[in-house]
């Protein structure tokens, strides 16, 4: 019986590998950018940004004094594994059509993504260092 309810708590919290249901996404909502770290230096250039996830998809908005492009995608997360992995594929930009390997991490309201550029491989943990390909995203949810 206990088996079942952890399993059925699991399930209800964190969702599955392939996310339809919003309420079983972790990720699902409306997070600002606080900091950017690529390749072991901060990079401002996206910090401000609102980032939305709902239903696979993404949205990532520049900040107001931004020039860049708002930006579209797809996801899909499995919240079994620990940590959680997230697949990101965006549409447009430099990464266009490619798939970035990531993971996931949630705390309070805090969302930290860590996600290997093209042709690299997943990151195990929540690092980025010189030369490392990592770049590690911190969120806040808007609320």
């Amino acid at each position: 019986m206990r088996t079942l309810l952890a399993l059925g708590l699991v399930a209800t919290v964190f969702g599955a590998s392939v996310i339809a249901d919003d309420k079983k996404d972790p990720t699902t909502g409306k997070w600002v950018i606080e900091s950017v770290t690529r390749d072991g230096k901060p990079n401002d250039a996206l910090k401000g940004a609102t980032r939305e996830h709902a239903e696979g998809k993404y949205t990532l908005t520049p900040a107001k004094d931004s020039k860049a492009a708002p930006t579209t995608g797809t996801y899909t997360i499995d919240a079994t594994k620990s940590p959680i992995t997230i697949d990101i594929k965006p549409k447009g930009g430099t990464y266009d059509g490619k798939t970035l390997l990531g993971i996931a991490k949630l705390d309070g309201d805090t969302l930290t993504v860590a996600f290997a550029e093209p042709g690299k491989d997943r990151p195990t943990k929540f690092e980025s260092a010189a030369g490392s390909g990592i770049v590690i995203a911190v969120h806040k949810k808007v609320k």
